[in-house]
């Protein structure tokens, strides 16, 4: 009924996967039908229970699944990258210069540190061949525009960064995500929590 869709609008608030509609059995009524095509709750029928049930309990993993993997795209990626000797191509507003990514990938719009853990800035823009890129993996050579930051002060040629994630992200990464970064990455992962927790007792926390 239309009740047990509004009610079942209350559970899924506090958990997306008890907030559903297990109908066994039995029809279900079209405004009910309706109210929960208008707010996306799931409403699973069938006349066998064992066959609702694994209905279920697959979406629940299907949907724990994607869920994670967009939980984890949100996340700060964790990167190594160097500052290519010889490729200064603007001093500021922005700084442009060349990087290597030497472990992980790197994307814009990424804060970044150096090896004492002082943050440095933001990745503003990668590019490859003049043309702006979203990411780039280990090996690759791009150049990186960097605002609020001047070649010779803040950064020198041949500097190692490290992208800096915030303590609720390496969080994340350390208790839910550290079987989705390569061998390499968790290295630096624990490098970053290392270096950080100098400055910050609780970082990672």
């Amino acid at each position: 009924t239309r009740r047990d869709i509004l009610e079942a609008m209350a559970v899924k608030e506090n958990d997306r996967h008890l907030g559903v509609i297990l109908a066994f059995n039995v029809k279900v009524l079209q405004d009910a039908e309706t109210e929960a095509d208008d707010n996306h709750i799931k409403v699973f029928t069938d006349k066998i229970i064992y066959s609702l049930i694994d209905t279920y309990t697959q979406w629940v993993d299907d949907d724990k699944a994607d869920e994670e993997n967009a939980i984890f795209k949100e996340l700060t990626p964790i990167s190594k990258f160097t500052f290519l000797k010889g490729f200064i191509f603007r001093n500021n507003n922005p700084a442009v210069f060349g990087i290597r990514v030497d472990v992980g990938k790197l994307r814009q719009k990424i804060p970044f540190m150096n090896k004492t853990g002082k943050k440095i800035g933001i990745i503003h823009q990668l590019q490859h061949d003049g043309k702006t890129i979203d990411s780039v993996k280990t090996g690759q050579e791009v150049a990186c525009s960097v605002q609020n930051v001047t070649v010779g002060r803040q950064v020198v040629e041949e500097d190692v960064f490290y992208t800096l994630p915030s303590s609720s992200d390496a969080k994340q990464l350390l208790k839910r995500f550290m079987q989705k970064l390569s061998s390499e990455e968790r290295n630096i992962l624990n490098e970053i929590v290392e270096i950080q927790r100098k400055i910050n007792p609780v970082y990672g926390y």
